[in-house]
């Protein structure tokens, strides 16, 4: 079975172009300082990027993987999170009038078995304040269902059968 590749993000596309771009520069002749100009960059910057492809090639100016461990939390999770967040504590039999970070916390461990700092779920809280994308109604189902206890997967593969990949 074939991998799949690992997904980029359009932030790293236009790096890339951008130092490829340098690269091409530099091949035409430009000099350093022209290019940081030309690219709004700095001359160290394109420096960099000049000897990376000088000792690696066209490989050298590619984005690497960021460094550290997967999230724990998937995007699905991250909505789920985001529904649960708009709804009110006291729907959950939760007494309180707004979510904390520890009630938040709590949830989170409760339904997805990860447990995080205090900090941290103050950090995904303002991620998901952020984010305006409507949540598909599948996923509000899936949380409803996952906080009465229900196997999620035999429900997520039962509406994938009937009405295609959401």
């Amino acid at each position: 079975m074939p991998t799949k590749p690992p997904t980029r993000s359009m932030r790293s596309v236009l790096l890339e172009r951008r130092r490829q771009r340098a690269w091409q520069l530099h091949s035409q002749g430009w000099r350093a300082v022209d290019i940081a100009t030309a690219l709004d960059v700095s001359a160290a910057a394109v420096s960099q990027w000049l000897k990376a492809a000088r000792e690696r090639g066209a490989d050298g100016l590619l984005s690497r993987p960021k460094p550290g461990a997967p999230r724990a939390l998937t995007d699905r999770h991250m909505l789920m999170l985001r529904v649960l967040v708009t709804s009110s504590p006291r729907e959950h039999r939760i007494e309180s009038d707004k979510w904390t970070r520890q009630l938040l916390a709590e949830m989170i461990e409760r339904l997805f078995g990860v447990r995080y700092s205090l900090q941290h779920v103050g950090r995904l809280l303002r991620r998901i304040e952020s984010e305006t994308q409507p949540v598909p109604k599948v996923v509000q189902l899936e949380l409803r269902d996952l906080l009465k206890g229900a196997d999620i997967s035999r429900i997520r593969s039962h509406i994938q059968r009937r009405h295609g990949r959401h």
